[in-house]
């Protein structure tokens, strides 16, 4: 008897299933515009309280890595520099914005990949390959959840991104379609915020956290 596969495995073999070819024009394009915008936030955002304070925070940061901290001239883990940049590129709330998600798409998918491409010979074409396969992700999950997600109170940017970050993360490292699987299931049990943080620091933290959980 066929066993029915699981949502997670569905949506692991269409990650794994996209190739660098497969990114149209359009997409390109609108990947290069959604990246520059995003790494110019993060750039804006690192002076702000809630990154500061995490660079302060005793053991972020600490770890010896080659991923960098956007806006200074300090390398660490890649987990760490996605928890900071993360926190950075929504600091100012003003990265990109998607009505079908409800939330930022962007600064939820640069800061891993941009941490995990650094020391491993990723390609800029690699990169928004796995860029485009996070950001469609989410697009479709947030189709099937909003705006009842949303309307429960979760905060889409930090829950749905979750399973953005962990898709492009398995994608630019190559995973097959069962770690993949994992790895999206494993996001399930990770994915977090609630809408009653906004207007705090917290709120950026969600997509700090997101990232790196993503990861």
């Amino acid at each position: 008897m066929a066993v029915a596969k699981t949502i997670a495995t569905e949506l692991a073999e269409r990650v794994c299933a996209f190739k660098t070819d497969d990114v149209t024009p359009g997409a390109l394009a609108w990947a290069k515009a959604a990246i520059i915008d995003t790494a110019g936030v993060t750039f804006a955002g690192v002076p702000e309280d809630c990154v500061r304070i995490l660079l302060s925070t005793p053991g972020v940061a600490e770890a010896p890595g080659p991923a960098l901290i956007i806006g200074t001239n300090r390398r660490t883990s890649a987990l760490d520099a996605t928890l900071v940049n993360g926190t950075a590129s929504h600091a100012l709330d003003f990265d990109d914005f998607n009505g079908h998600f409800g939330g930022h798409a962007s600064a939820t998918l640069l800061p891993p990949l941009l941490a995990l491409a650094e020391g491993r010979g990723i390609s800029g074409r690699q990169l928004i390959a796995s860029f485009v396969i996070g950001y469609e992700l989410e697009i479709r999950m947030a189709r099937g959840l909003n705006f009842h997600h949303y309307d429960k109170g979760w905060h889409p940017t930090a829950t749905i991104g979750t399973f953005g970050a962990a898709a492009a993360c398995c994608h630019m490292l190559g995973l097959d379609v069962p770690k993949t699987a994992k790895a999206l299931a494993l996001a399930a049990s990770f994915a977090s915020g609630i809408k009653a943080n906004f207007g705090t620091m917290t709120k950026p933290l969600h997509v700090g956290h997101c990232t790196r959980n993503g990861m």
